[in-house]
């Protein structure tokens, strides 16, 4: 009976409906339907010309380059060349097109059709479906393979594959029901879809497919109505029905809609109920359409992916512009050396500084040159590369050296390398085979040794007075936020302008002293860089330095001082070392590498060494190593690139660490093997590269204690248990540090594995004032960065934050990015105080740690216990995100599962 009502009161809102649109809609032009884009083409496939570069520009040739923002890679082709382009592919080629056409964006078949080679068709397939387990979030990176399954059974179960329905089930998926209709004598063959949910039409969506009276074919149509009243629902009518209203759709809908069948005055119930099986599913299919009648012809269009995805993968793909003007080019393959099990290959292509433009920016003049690249291997894409380079136009030579360094394995490949001038157009497009040999690695490193050994005797031990230098002059090592002023030092009278930099952003130019800024650090304190560099008259760099703010109190660091900034250095070169070392520690020595060439050990300061850095070395690097005598502590390092371009694209590669502890039922599991471990970042799997047991790893434990003046009735048996923890917690080689927080926190003893320096800093806690809880996690959770390994903090606290100047907000963001599991304790605070603990339990859940609540210190001891059973049974995972996770974006979350039981560790991270 209910079923009955309702089915009525849809069909008085449908009548409503329809007569609303036709009194809306008295002439209608109905909007073109979305048609199937036809990818057939003859099976000619002539062969494409092979692309190779060319001589450079003549004068003449040079005055009408083309247009540089012109990109070929981007450009639409006509439909013309669309036709010609499909009809010289493979035929493996063209079924592929044929198959994804229902879900492939308009911009991906411009690309692929702009692809010039089979290996960069093959990788553009691949980055195809890649791109839509990212982009549309298929469950378990199978979009390829469910789509492939749904083809199969799309070609069984409809004629043709362009059809309607076919493409329905394609770029929409499986319905989870389909319902063919039996009411020939009053409505056309029709076909009902069932959708849980359908994205832009929400849940419990139906669909309805109809065969059209008129046309030779009996495949099925979309029901897509558009506002025309009964010539909307006219369609759906038979054809029986259309003769005996004389064709007159408006009556034939009458008779088969709106007619009433028995019922009480007044009533509208349909024939369709009575007289169709499945009446109920067919009215609401028609119901449901017409409320989503802008929708639903959207149905046709593709599963939407990022357009810059697809431009990333246009632009790293080595395409020649027909029309752009040719540079004159020499190429050259160097093997220096090796890394690992590969060989190091420079790869060089000269060009005369005479065929390129010159960009002029404030009296600065340089070069700019884009550079793509692929390697193939076996006629398949092994590896891609993009650069941006901009050379001083002041310093350049008669032939600008572009190069760039690849690491492969000894074998044949194929380079195919697209030099652009960025300023006009004009590109050399180099292809070479290359035969990379096996470098012996014994051999190199000798006469590396041998080079570097009889250089350094040769050089000088004081440094030329008057060099043109900037330095940053140090700023405090508290936590900095907020603005603050930054500094210089410029010695010399070479450099004429400042560019100031934060996070390698540049954010200003001062052209005259005093060179100097303020910076904003934000809110939350956060590890920022700053960096400056120096430029002559002419925009040249020619001294820089960099300095890093909220680095943390880690006691054991080493730092090159100087240089810096070294975009362009040979010869003699002055480098300072500093190296701070633990309370009670001693340095064993600190060591200088070029590369892997290690060239000086220093035992005392001052850490100062000259070296000579040989002419033409290229891009290298500086390390830094220092070692304490205490072999349970491990070595630090500090790098620093020499001759890098200055502008070039900059990569962060930054592991991240999940702490993570794993039960099964209410017992710890310590006895798990890598293979046991799943992480997802955003959902998506990742390798582990990074696999250590708690055994393995030194302990870095963080103790905050709240000293506020409630809690001078428990300090002293909270001084006595936390004392009893560290005793029986700490193990050789762990390090823990106290922090004291009431109005602030302040540090009452730092990083150290000397159990009676903690005891002291235990003992000189005061109970007094008010709580500033969320300062006191910020700072605590501070003093991790740059701490490596297993962490954790333990917070303390019988109260509610009254004085912090951080907010709420500001300290659970802060804690999920130190990815460091905070331990809460709370003393006192009772279960009718929802929002206290709510707030103090949130931290422990964001970092993968855990809460305790408690009445009595003299509980601690217990609780203290449990903790360190569990940072005893605890796992650090480690991965490195995907190269296309770039530095500061959004928080990521991540996921650990494990074949046996539960894991818990943080949330995610900000990269």
């Amino acid at each position: 009976m209910i079923r009955q009502i309702l089915v009525s009161v849809l069909l008085l809102v449908l009548v409503a409906a329809n007569t609303l649109a036709q009194a809306n809609n008295p002439v209608s032009n109905p909007p073109q339907r979305p048609q199937a884009r036809n990818f057939s083409a003859s099976q000619e496939n002539p062969a494409g010309p092979e692309v190779k570069a060319t001589p450079g520009p003549t004068p003449a040739q040079a005055g009408s380059r083309t247009d540089p923002t012109q990109d070929p890679g981007v450009r639409k082709l006509s439909r013309r060349e669309r036709k010609e382009r499909i009809a010289s592919l493979d035929q493996k080629y063209r079924d592929f097109l044929r198959d994804v056409e229902p879900i492939m964006v308009p911009t991906e078949l411009n690309t692929f059709l702009l692809m010039e080679s089979d290996s960069q068709r093959d990788a553009f397939i691949e980055n195809f479906w890649s791109r839509r387990d990212t982009d549309i979030h298929s469950s378990h990176n199978n979009y390829r393979d469910t789509y492939e399954e749904m083809l199969v059974e799309a070609k069984e179960m409809f004629k043709n594959m362009s059809s309607d329905r076919a493409r329905i089930y394609l770029s929409r998926g499986r319905p989870d029901n389909r319902i063919v209709t039996e009411c020939s004598r009053l409505l056309q063959p029709m076909e009902i879809w069932e959708y849980g949910l359908l994205p832009g039409m929400g849940h419990r969506v139906s669909i309805l497919f109809y065969v059209p009276r008129l046309g030779s074919s009996d495949d099925y149509k979309l029901w897509t109505p558009i506002g025309r009243g009964d010539e909307d629902l006219a369609d759906l009518v038979s054809q029986d029905q259309m003769t005996a209203a004389m064709g007159d759709a408006r009556t034939a809908v009458q008779n088969v809609f709106y007619q009433s069948a028995g019922a009480s005055l007044g009533s509208f119930v349909s024939r369709i109920k009575f007289e169709c099986k499945d009446g109920d599913a067919i009215l609401t299919a028609i119901y449901t359409v017409q409320q989503n009648r802008l929708e639903v012809g959207r149905l046709f269009e593709p599963p939407q992916v990022k357009d810059e995805d697809i431009n990333k993968f246009l632009r790293s793909s080595v395409l020649a512009n027909p029309s752009a003007p040719k540079l004159t080019s020499e190429f050259a393959a160097l093997y220096p050396g090796k890394r690992g099990s590969r060989t190091t290959v420079d790869l060089t292509v000269l060009i005369p500084t005479s065929e390129l433009q010159v960009k002029e920016i404030e009296g600065a003049r340089f070069y700019n040159i884009d550079v793509t690249g692929e390697i193939l291997k076996d006629n398949k894409l092994f590896e891609n590369f993009q650069y941006r380079f901009n050379f001083p136009a002041e310093t350049a030579g008669e032939k600008l050296p572009v190069a760039v360094e690849r690491y492969l394995r000894p074998a044949t490949y194929r380079s195919r390398i697209k030099v652009t001038d960025a300023n006009s157009g004009a590109e050399a497009l180099v292809e070479n085979d290359i035969t990379v040999p096996e470098i012996l690695e014994d051999a190199t490193k000798k006469a590396l040794r041998e080079e570097g050994g009889s250089a350094i005797q040769q050089l000088q031990d004081e440094v030329e007075r008057g060099v043109d230098r900037i330095r940053i002059v140090p700023l405090s090592s508290d936590l900095l936020t907020g603005l603050q002023h930054i500094d210089t030092i410029v010695s010399g009278d070479g450099i004429k302008s400042v560019e100031f930099y934060l996070d390698n952003h540049k954010v200003m130019v001062k052209r005259s002293p005093p060179y100097s800024l303020d910076l904003d650090f934000g809110n939350v304190p956060q590890k920022r860089a700053i960096k400056v560099l120096g430029l002559s008259e002419k925009g040249d760099v020619i001294s820089g330095d960099e300095a890093d703010v909220n680095t943390g109190t880690n006691p054991f660091r080493v730092r090159i001082v100087s240089p810096r900034i070294a975009p362009n250095v040979s010869g003699n070169l002055r480098v300072e070392l500093d190296a701070s070392v633990p309370e009670g520690k001693k340095l064993k020595q600190l060591d200088l590498f070029l590369n892997e060439t290690k060239l000086a050990t220093l035992f005392d300061p001052p850490f100062v060494q000259i070296i000579r850095v040989p002419k033409d070395l290229g891009i290298a690097y500086l390390r830094a190593v220092a070692t304490l005598v205490d072999p349970a502590i491990a070595p630090t390092e500090d790098v620093v690139f020499l001759n890098s371009p200055q502008f070039a694209e900059e990569i962060n590669v930054h592991l991240v660490e999940l702490p993570t502890t794993v039960t099964r039922g209410n017992r710890l599991v310590n006895n798990l093997e890598e293979n046991a471990f799943k992480v997802f970042d955003e959902g998506k799997p990742v390798k582990i590269t990074k696999f250590e047991h708690v055994d393995n790893l030194p302990l870095s434990l963080g103790v905050a204690i709240d000293t506020s003046a409630s809690m001078m009735p428990r300090m002293t048996e909270a001084q006595k248990a936390g004392a009893a923890f560290l005793k029986d917690t700490l193990k050789p080689g762990d390090r823990a540090f106290v922090v004291g927080f009431d109005i602030e926190p302040a540090m009452v003893q730092k990083w150290t594995n000397h159990l009676s320096d903690l005891n002291a800093g235990l003992a000189s806690l005061r109970a007094e004032s008010s709580t500033a809880l969320y300062d006191a996690i910020v700072y605590s959770l501070y003093n991790f960065l740059g701490v490596r390994g297993q962490r954790a903090l333990i917070v303390i606290s019988d109260g509610k934050d009254t004085s912090s100047k951080f907010s709420f907000d500001q300290a659970v963001e802060y804690a999920k990015r130190s990815g460091i599991p905070i331990y809460g304790i709370g003393i006192g605070i009772r279960s009718s105080d929802i929002e206290a603990r709510f707030k103090f339990s949130r931290f422990s859940s964001e970092t993968g740690g855990a809460t305790y609540y408690i009445d009595s210190v003299t509980d601690l001891s217990r609780i203290y216990n449990q903790i360190q059973t569990e940072l005893r049974s605890q796992y650090i995972l480690g991965f490195y995100p995907d190269p296309s996770v770039k530095a500061g974006t959004d928080w990521r979350e991540v996921k650990v599962e494990v074949s046996d039981g539960r894991a818990k560790t943080i949330r995610g991270y900000y990269p």
